[in-house]
C-alpha cells in the first residue's frame, strides 16, 4: 500500500515538474519548436542511468589519476539495455567512443577497463571477439561505498547530496566489512611529535 502511494506521489511530483518546465520553456524560448529538442518519449536509442552519473564519473577519474576512466565507464553505460550486463562492440570501436585515438588507443582503453574492474565498478569476461566482450556493470553507488575512505571527502559529500536530492534508494546497504577504511593516522602524528621534541 505504501509503495503504491509512493508511486502516486512520484507521478504527481513529475507532473508538476513537467508543467513548470513547459511554462519556463514557453517564457524563455517561445519560438523553439518541439522538433528542435530531443524527446526520449518519441526518439529511440536511449538508456537509463543514475542522475548521480557526473559525480560517479568524477570519483572514478579522481581514483584513476593520470588515466581518467570516467568516460570509458559512461561509454559502457550508454550501451546498457538489460540491467547490469552488456555486450561491447570491438575494442577499436569502444576505444573511439571513449575518446582514445592513435596507435595506442586500444591499449589505453584496455588499461581503463582494468582500472574500472580494480575499483569495483565492473566485471568482464572474454568472448569470441575480445577479452572484454561481456561486461557486468555493478551498482555504482555500492561501488563507491565499498571504496570507503579511498574516495575524497569532498567528492563523497557532493555525490551523497545529489543522491539524496534525487531520492536514490541505493546509497546504503553495503556490509561494513566490505567498506575500505583509512589507516589510522595516530601513530604517524605521534612519531612526528617525538621527532620534533628530540
Amino acid at each position: 500500500m505504501a509503495t503504491a502511494m509512493n508511486v502516486k506521489q512520484t507521478m504527481v511530483v513529475v507532473g508538476k515538474m513537467e508543467k513548470r518546465a513547459a511554462e519556463m520553456r514557453k517564457l524563455f524560448w517561445p519560438n523553439i519548436e518541439d522538433a528542435a529538442l530531443w524527446d526520449r518519449k518519441k526518439a529511440a536509442g536511449f538508456t537509463t542511468m543514475p542522475r548521480t552519473m557526473p559525480h560517479v564519473m568524477n570519483i572514478i577519474d579522481s581514483l584513476s589519476k593520470g588515466q581518467p576512466a570516467g568516460v570509458t565507464y559512461l561509454s559502457i553505460w550508454c550501451r546498457l539495455f538489460y540491467p547490469g550486463i552488456v555486450e561491447l562492440g570491438s575494442e577499436a570501436q569502444m576505444a573511439r567512443e571513449a575518446g582514445f585515438t592513435g596507435e595506442r588507443a586500444v591499449d589505453t582503453w584496455r588499461k581503463r577497463m582494468r582500472k574500472l574492474k580494480e575499483l569495483g565498478f565492473i566485471e568482464y569476461h572474454g568472448g569470441g571477439s575480445h577479452d572484454f566482450q561481456w561486461v557486468l556493470v555493478l551498482n555504482p553507488h555500492h561501488a563507491i561505498q565499498r571504496l570507503g575512505d579511498k574516495v575524497q571527502l569532498r567528492l563523497r559529500g557532493v555525490w551523497q547530496e545529489r543522491a539524496i536530492e534525487v531520492g536514490a534508494r541505493d546509497i546504503s546497504g553495503v556490509p561494513a566489512e566490505q567498506i575500505v577504511s583509512a589507516k589510522p593516522l595516530t601513530k604517524k602524528i605521534e612519531t612526528k611529535k617525538l621527532k620534533k621534541q628530540a
